[in-house]
């Protein structure tokens, strides 16, 4: 096993930056989820894990080998992509079975073939189906098999390009439990690239935020959301996104209020933030809550989202526009009443207006 160290990497197509001074240490038995949305640069990183696109500054280690300039089949790594790339006119065991002999350096012996392919088919739930061919699959079973063949190598690291955007959203569900499971039984380094934060939330040991071709943040899913780095972190986790508006900071001893359009936001810590800053404040749906008319915000409600479990109001307020995650069986709302919300003062966020970065 081994961890993945990029050491200031930078990949340029022309004059695009596409991946820029990217700096970051993927742990031996880590798994490691590339964050963010298309265009960010993190399909070009695992890529260049792989060895499919060249690096043009800065050094990329695997375990302790330099490895830039060393060719993909030398890297001991399994790329399981979007797209399932299985051979069609092959039966599912000799999909599984295809990288163990197409290297006849490295061919391994017939016995233990069969021995992966079958301990691999069993972990994925293939097993009656290694006679049918990929034609014979859904979708779901298609991406199983492409996994299979990635398990039989026995890689170090294992990088997988959005492996369930294909699949329903039952299926990823599933196979997103497979993943998480498989990863714990084989203890191997996994870089995961995806746009999808939930799957980022709910199977990364590590997240990795890229916008821009720049990581944002790095770190556990649950410490990225309480503490989001930047405004672009703070909007792109969280389902619904973080509620933000902009204000002027007013200290009051430790704490602070911010003056804005839609009322006057308390903040229990305003961290770095000076009497008279300009700054963006940003609230989760859940830390608003319906109040009486002394609360901090007044608005009307525009819709009411029911979603079984919970509900949504919509809220406008001046100019701004709230999100507030509200139980079901909470008080009745109707469209166009007009609503106070109140807010947790210790779960408030302020970002800088001019840099975007937290400053509490």
């Amino acid at each position: 096993m081994s961890g993945v160290t990029f050491d200031r990497i930078t990949k340029r197509y022309g004059d695009v930056v596409a991946v820029d001074q990217l700096t970051l240490d993927i742990r031996d038995g880590e798994f490691m989820v590339l964050l963010g949305p298309s265009g960010c640069g993190k399909s070009t990183a695992l890529r260049m894990i792989a060895g499919l696109e060249e690096i043009s500054d800065g050094v990329l280690t695997i375990g302790d080998r330099v490895v830039n300039h060393l060719p993909p089949r030398d890297r001991d790594i399994a790329m399981v992509f979007q797209s399932y790339a299985l051979y069609p006119h092959m039966t599912v065991a000799k999909n599984i079975e295809s990288p163990l002999v197409a290297n006849k350096a490295a061919r391994v012996p017939t016995e233990e073939r069969q021995r992966r392919i079958a301990e691999a088919a069993e972990t994925l739930g293939l097993t009656e189906y290694l006679d049918r061919k990929p034609g014979e699959l859904s979708g779901g079973q298609r991406q199983r098999v492409a996994l299979a063949r990635a398990i039989v190598r026995r890689p170090e690291v294992f990088l997988m390009d959005e492996p369930l955007s294909n699949l329903d959203a039952k299926l990823r569900t599933q196979t997103r439990l497979e993943l998480v499971e498989m990863h714990r039984r084989l203890g191997t380094t996994f870089v995961y690239v995806t746009h999808d934060q939930v799957e980022a939330m709910t199977m990364a040991d590590r997240i990795a935020i890229m916008s821009g071709g720049a990581l944002q943040q790095v770190g556990e899913p649950q410490a990225v959301y309480e503490r989001p780095a930047n405004l672009f972190v703070a909007g792109f986790i969280g389902s619904p996104p973080m509620n933000t508006l902009s204000g002027t900071v007013a200290r009051t001893g430790a704490g602070a209020t911010v003056r804005t359009a839609a009322g006057d936001v308390p903040v229990a810590d305003a961290g770095e933030a000076a009497d008279g800053q300009a700054v963006v404040v940003g609230v989760r749906p859940e830390h608003l809550h319906l109040s009486d008319a002394d609360a901090a915000i007044t608005g009307t409600t525009e819709n009411v989202e029911l979603l079984g479990h919970e509900r949504h109001l919509i809220v406008r307020a001046g100019d701004a526009r709230f999100v507030v995650r509200e139980p079901s069986d909470g008080p009745d709302v109707r469209v166009g009443e007009a609503v106070h919300l109140s807010v947790e003062a210790d779960e408030v966020h302020l970002f800088d207006e001019a840099t975007t970065w937290r400053v509490n």
